[in-house]
């Protein structure tokens, strides 16, 4: 595949590939990267952000967030002069006949998303256009979303201009946003025009994969696809306990179940749960359409009940291992939701983190990009693996990255002062660690105290006679 960070060759001219004049409203990690993907594939975009600070970044030449690849997007970008910069919608629409809206859909205390940046966004839209416009929600929305927006973007136009909504999730992973954005698995557009579907489509990829669905179908498609991803997870997780118990290895049996062709093996990794930005408020917010919408999303709330007890367990069962945790150096490498990124929103490592305090442990944490301004204020932040490691009793690792997994398992125990190690993310060799002298637990590997329950019910089963005639 062409590398995603490389720009591909440009159009010789803005026809080839419709050279749309393009506002996208909002520079987060959804308004940014396709800010700057959109104009590397040869539109015009003005990219709109509110916040002083984040403009003052990106005027200054940088971007507010961790993302590879997306930086030197971005200076192409304002180099070639195809990406351009507003404070406000109404300096920043101009002579833009699509509008993308990418602003924040945060959840609320009930589970259902907070609408009113994206109710706000669309009248800052409709109050500034002076043309008709066809306005992209991407932010993630429930069904019916869309037709309100119209409705609002209605009240508030000008006599003689019309606005047209339409659906186009994203489908971006942090850490790999501009490969996802420039190499699509499918790209989804919802809209009750079919022009509508065929110019929101022409601003992707040519050859991209395109959904066409009504507004509904399109912002339901979000929200379906990542609580599937959340139920997948979570039935890994599943598994991984009843490996415990049995006394088994977790991964060959998941190995053996993602061989199935009609399954897979993506997804299918025990670990610390599921967390970012997206699967947590998503799968919360599919709940709340369900009761919204009078159904029973009992698969979705199981998924949230696995997930939390995934994270809560991590301190409870390294408590098992080295007894009370109360003044116990601890140490913990990870505190993003995953690799590659700066980002900890609703992180399984940060909870972890969290539970070790409530417990009365000492916690020193690391991780490559995580600000430290998110973690509790009790964690003491140092600069590299080996100020963790360096006179710990036991170390948890929260994430799997290549960093933690290249670790030398002998210059790790030389370093701690205990000889406990939880692997709750799944990356050490078991073998080879184990040689160090280290003694690693994880998630889904068996218990020693597995034996007694697991052979005596087969035993009973076996002979048909009540277990206590076996005593």
């Amino acid at each position: 595949m062409t590398d995603p960070f490389t720009p591909t060759s440009k159009p010789d001219s803005d026809e080839r590939l419709g050279g749309h004049q393009v506002c996208v409203v909002g520079a987060g990690y959804v308004g940014l990267t396709a800010a700057a993907c959109l104009a590397h594939l040869g539109h015009n975009v003005t990219c709109v952000e509110a916040s002083p600070h984040r403009l003052e970044v990106l005027r200054g030449g940088g971007i507010p967030i961790h993302e590879p690849g997306l930086a030197d997007l971005v200076d192409e970008g304002v180099r070639n002069g195809r990406l351009r910069w507003a404070a406000d919608v109404a300096s920043g629409l101009g002579d833009a006949g699509i509008v993308l809206l990418c602003v924040g859909t945060p959840p609320r205390a009930d589970g259902e998303p907070d609408l009113s940046q994206l109710a706000d966004a669309g009248r800052q839209v409709a109050r500034a256009a002076s043309r008709d416009l066809v306005v992209v929600v991407k932010s993630t929305v429930p069904p019916g979303s869309c037709e309100a927006i119209e409705l609002i973007c209605a009240d508030e136009a000008d006599a003689g201009v019309t606005i047209r909504v339409a659906s186009s999730p994203e489908f971006l992973r942090e850490s790999r946003a501009v490969e996802d954005f420039l190499f699509p698995d499918r790209v989804v557009v919802g809209a009750e025009d079919l022009d509508v579907i065929d110019l929101v489509a022409s601003l992707y990829p040519p050859a991209s994969p395109v959904v066409r669905c009504d507004r509904r179908g399109a912002e339901l498609v979000k929200y379906a696809a990542n609580t599937f991803l959340a139920i997948k997870i979570s039935f890994a997780n599943e598994v991984a306990q009843l490996c415990d118990a049995l006394g088994t290895n977790a991964m060959d049996v998941l190995d053996g179940v993602g061989s199935d062709s009609r399954i897979g093996r993506q997804f299918l990794k025990p670990g610390p749960g599921y967390g970012g930005s997206c699967l947590p408020k998503d799968v919360s917010g599919f709940v709340a359409l369900g009761k919204s919408a009078g159904t029973w999303t009992s698969l979705a709330c199981a998924a949230e009940e696995q997930n939390a007890l995934a994270r809560r367990s991590v301190a409870g069962r390294l408590e098992l291992v080295i007894g009370p945790l109360r003044g116990k150096r601890i140490g913990l490498l990870g505190l993003a939701f995953k690799d590659g990124t700066d980002d900890v929103r609703d992180s399984p490592s940060m909870q972890i983190a969290k539970d070790l305090l409530a417990a009365g442990a000492v916690v020193c944490a690391y991780d490559p990009l995580a600000h430290g301004e998110s973690a509790p204020v009790e964690v003491k932040r140092v600069t590299s693996p080996r100020e963790v490691l360096t006179g710990a009793e036991a170390v948890v690792i929260g994430v799997d990255s290549p960093e933690y997994r290249n670790l030398d398992p002998i210059g790790v125990a030389d370093l701690m002062s205990g000889d406990v190690v939880f692997d709750a993310a799944g990356v050490c060799d078991l073998d080879a660690w184990g040689r160090a002298g280290l003694n690693v637990y994880g998630v889904g590997r068996g218990t020693p105290m597995a034996f007694y329950p697991v052979v005596w019910a087969p035993l009973r089963w076996t002979v048909g006679a009540p277990v206590d005639s076996l005593d």
